[in-house]
């Protein structure tokens, strides 16, 4: 990927907030739902903050694989295959309540998200660390692009206000 795709991918995952989740139970059978997302400053890990009653959840911890799609928003003008967007598949664990990485995941959602708050008061939320392994990045037309962590990594570092 090119420097101004790397730029690109940055800042479509710093500028977005609601993405579409895919997970799937332990037939094979996918299932898709839009979640809100928080991410670790170098794009190590991603979190969201779910419910046990969505069967999103309960899939994610039988089989703990995930795809994360994050798309530029579209403005009903154009054509929306040429918008940005990126899918990010991977491992999914669930932080635990009491340990110091779901505090330190809590703080980082509720930094990006705080009109979230009220929902880690209810018992049936789980907080998940999604661990990035692979991603798939479309700028646009024809620029599509397979990568891994370590350009996610890259693309982290580099400043968005450019």
């Amino acid at each position: 990927m090119k420097q101004e795709q790397k730029l690109a991918l940055a800042k479509l995952i710093r500028q977005q907030r609601w993405a579409g989740l895919a997970s799937v139970d332990a037939d094979g059978a996918p299932l898709a739902a839009m979640v809100a997302y928080a991410f670790n400053d170098d794009f190590s890990g991603f979190y969201i903050h779910i419910s046990q009653l969505s069967q999103h959840t309960k899939q994610l911890i039988a089989q703990p694989k995930f795809s994360l799609v994050i798309s530029e928003a579209d403005s009903g003008e154009g054509d929306p295959q040429t918008l940005a967007r990126v899918s990010i598949s991977g491992r999914v664990a669930v932080l635990e309540r009491n340990s110091d990485a779901y505090a330190v995941a809590k703080q980082i959602y509720l930094q990006r998200l705080p009109a979230s708050e009220q929902l880690f008061g209810f018992a049936d939320f789980v907080l998940f660390y999604l661990i990035p392994e692979s991603l798939r990045f479309v700028g646009g037309f024809g620029q599509a692009h397979s990568a891994t962590a370590k350009t996610l990594a890259q693309c982290a570092a580099l400043d968005i206000s450019e």
